[in-house]
């Protein structure tokens, strides 16, 4: 492009509103540009400073009781206090054929499992109190494990190679166990090996994108130094964390997945406006100061309402999700701070050095699409897709908007029967351990699996009432259909007792029921039995059912709550109620389309062989408001980033119509290429084995997909273009600044030293 005609618009580094924000973040650029080695090694030192506290620290995970809330949370705490607290129980259900060599197996293996130190009691199935079926051919034994039930998959292994040990000395032995320490060590096998492969695996995907939208190996190489960076960091940070807010299992990888996300966002936003202004004509340091102005306002808004997401997750109260969501809001501030120091740093440090590495075919098809029209603000000639595309929706906006919200709504269609539940474990039906919990449970009905009563009174230990206590045993195993005698257990003091209740596994929905069924109809039975006692009904079945209440009621709240800011943090940044009210409502229209397609691939069976899962017919409870909150703040990324481009359009001068078409245009490369990564990445979690990770991996890549086309293709720039006046304003003189009333010099200008032009351009924006 030719510089021998400075254009007026771009001879000035007039951009943002001049508000506090565009004030901060070129400040913060110019600062950072001056000394660019001491900021990238002040970063450096942030970065392995916080994971070295949190490596010396260690994170604290939640255990035990500290995951539960709601009634089975205060009965656990009843069990532990008055010394009633179980330890982990493996059920190992034997056969081998014949009635004789059942025997002879499971005798076998009974004295291979009393030779474990990390086995307390072994349940002989020929003692008295047996388990067997199918006339003797199939035996149950139990093994119980030393320690904390919550550390069971630290103590399991011994059982484990007994199992193994015996089965290669009794040909045709068949043992299928089901317990929570083999249960830990399936779900360890998957989030610590295929999540940290998928995570591993998205690294090179990114950069492999990234490649593709800069064509130049070291500008790819810096978003993803600064995603990466920032996460260490705040891995750090998430062990300092859990010293107060103990850290769930999926914490980690949340903060990985949204870290990554946006660092690289932030940092492709970052390079591809600065390489712009490069091509438009300005110099290194100009460039710079527009990007920082224009850009780096955009992050720090994006920024806050990705953190007004992760509050939202935070107020449902469940210890999992506030973990999750501080953690998570760390990242995202670690993510902006270093899109607004060491990034201009970086950039300042690189200059022209950051197109180096060029990729010759991917930057001659970059430059056959920059030669059909580029990406520039002040230019009227057409930028290609995106351009033709706005234009075209631009041109008759109610017409398009109507379209958009149709297509969204019919996608939408199948939310309606949107049914969420307990997954049961999540893992795919035709796994081992899967098989063996099927199997047990049709042979043992209620084995693996029972539900607590915690009953508190006075003089529980007597005869009387150990007589109620049974008869409120059987009262609840003909709710819970199960098998077997219930357990009567009184603790210290005679003022807890624990009635364990075979409770066989029907189904997500069928589990609620019961434990539901049983808080409604056992107190009055017990009000007969032991008048004046407590009941509290706990157990597997209950925390989850407890956990997935207190969400189910949260959830509206915390959608509204997010909302309610998302609005007053849109108007008090566009100053336009009606923009902001029809963002929000865009949204909510996007994640609509998003939870159609999650029920209609997920509560049917036809995606069932393409994606490896049987389908219970309903969505796993959290992954519907993980699935908002993630969205909404990477969606709102892309929304105010091309809002904010619209405005600039509209400072210069541009009608709304056509500010809206340029808006969109000059941000296709960056907004693509971001969604690109982001799809990619979260494209992996469906070939996992876990079906919550299927879900929420469906989930992100879909609602990415449909609000970087349809969203931002259709319905944004037509509803700018509908709102006219009252969308997207042109900021007054007045709001922007003192008047001018000296000359500029020319931002092509050469002054003697880098120090001296980004102090020229600190002066210039005073």
């Amino acid at each position: 492009m030719s510089n021998s005609i400075e254009n007026p618009v771009r001879s000035q580094p007039n951009f943002g509103d001049g508000g506090l924000l565009s004030r901060l973040t070129r400040k913060s650029a110019t600062a950072s540009a001056r000394r660019p080695k001491t900021v990238i090694a002040l970063w450096l030192v942030l970065v392995f400073g916080l994971f070295a506290a949190g490596t010396m620290t260690g994170t604290k995970m939640l255990t035990g009781n500290e995951q539960n809330v709601g009634e089975s949370k205060a009965a656990n705490a009843l069990l532990a206090g008055a010394g009633l607290g179980d330890p982990a129980v493996e059920n190992l259900m034997v056969s081998a054929g014949s009635t004789a060599a059942t025997r002879a197996a499971t005798t076998d293996l009974v004295n291979r499992l009393q030779k474990d130190p990390d086995v307390t009691q072994v349940g002989n199935p020929y003692g008295a109190r047996g388990a067997l079926t199918d006339g003797g051919r199939k035996a149950l034994v139990q093994a119980t494990l030393r320690g904390d039930p919550e550390e069971a998959v630290d103590h399991v292994d011994g059982v484990i190679a007994a199992t193994a040990a015996a089965k290669r000395a009794n040909p045709g032995m068949e043992v299928n166990a089901i317990g929570p320490g083999t249960l830990d060590k399936e779900f360890e096998k998957i989030v610590e090996g295929d999540l940290r492969n998928a995570e591993m695996i998205s690294v090179p995907i990114t950069l492999l994108i990234l490649l593709v939208a800069f064509g130049a190996l070291v500008a790819a190489s810096v978003p993803l130094m600064l995603g990466v960076t920032s996460v260490i960091a705040a891995m750090g940070g998430l062990a300092l964390i859990s010293q107060v807010f103990p850290a769930g299992d999926a914490s980690s990888s949340m903060l990985v997945l949204l870290g990554l996300a946006v660092g690289v966002d932030y940092s492709l936003f970052y390079i591809r406006r600065e390489r712009e202004e490069r091509e438009n004509g300005r110099g290194a340091d100009a460039a710079l100061f527009a990007t920082s102005a224009t850009v780096g306002r955009a992050i720090i808004i994006s920024g806050v309402t990705v953190i007004i997401g992760l509050i939202g997750l935070a107020a449902t109260g469940l210890p999992m999700f506030i973990s999750m969501a501080l953690s998570t809001m760390f990242v995202v501030l670690v993510a902006m701070i270093g899109s607004l120091t060491v990034l201009p740093a970086v950039l300042a440090l690189l200059g022209d050095r950051i197109n180096k590495g060029r990729i010759p075919l991917v930057g001659r098809f970059n430059r056959r699409r920059a030669g059909r029209g580029g990406i520039s603000l002040v230019t009227d000639r057409k930028m290609g897709f995106w351009d033709r595309l706005a234009r075209m929706f631009t041109r008759r906006p109610l017409l398009a908007l109507v379209a958009a919200a149709c297509l969204l709504g019919a996608i939408a269609i199948p939310a309606i029967g949107l049914n969420t539940g307990e997954s049961e474990y999540g893992l795919p039906k035709d796994s081992a351990i899967m098989v063996s919990l099927r199997k047990v449970e049709t042979a043992f009905p209620g084995a693996p699996a029972t539900t607590d009563l915690v009953v508190t009174g006075d003089s529980l230990n007597s005869s009387e009432s150990r007589k109620g206590l049974e008869e409120l045993g059987r009262s609840a195993r003909e709710i819970t259909g199960g098998s077997g005698k219930p357990v009567v257990r009184i603790g210290k003091g005679g003022k807890t007792a624990l009635v364990r209740v075979p409770a066989p596994e029907r189904g997500p929905a069928t589990n609620q029921r019961v434990i539901h069924d049983l808080r409604d109809e056992l107190p009055s039975t017990l009000s007969e039995t032991l008048p004046g006692s407590q009941l509290k009904v706990t157990g597997e079945t209950a925390e989850t059912t407890d956990w997935g209440d207190q969400l189910r009621a949260a959830t509206p709240i915390v959608i509204g709550v997010i909302l309610l800011l998302a609005l007053v943090l849109l108007i008090a940044t566009f100053r336009s109620v009606p923009l902001a009210l029809s963002v929000v409502g865009l949204n909510l229209l996007s994640m609509a389309a998003t939870y159609g397609i999650l029920v209609a691939v997920f509560q049917n069976t036809w995606a069932e062989g393409l994606l490896d899962f049987t389908s219970n017919g309903s969505i796993a409870e959290w992954v519907p408001l993980n699935a908002f909150v993630i969205l909404f703040g990477l969606s709102m990324d892309y929304t105010i980033l091309v809002l904010e481009r619209i405005r600039e359009s509209r400072r210069a001068g541009r009608s709304p119509r056509a500010a809206a078409r340029e808006g969109v245009a000059a941000t296709a490369g960056t907004v693509t290429s971001a969604a690109a990564v982001m799809v990619a990445v979260f494209a992996i979690f469906p070939t996992l084995p876990m079906l919550e990770l299927k879900m929420l991996g469906i989930a992100l890549s879909v609602g990415i997909l449909i609000d970087a086309t349809i969203v931002r293709g259709i319905a944004l720039p037509a509803m700018v273009a509908l709102l006219g006046e009252r969308g997207v304003r042109a900021p007054s003189r007045e709001r922007s600044g003192r008047p001018r009333s000296r000359p500029r010099k020319s931002v092509n200008a050469a002054p003697e030293s880098a120090g001296a032009r980004v102090a020229a351009w600190a002066d210039d924006a005073r």
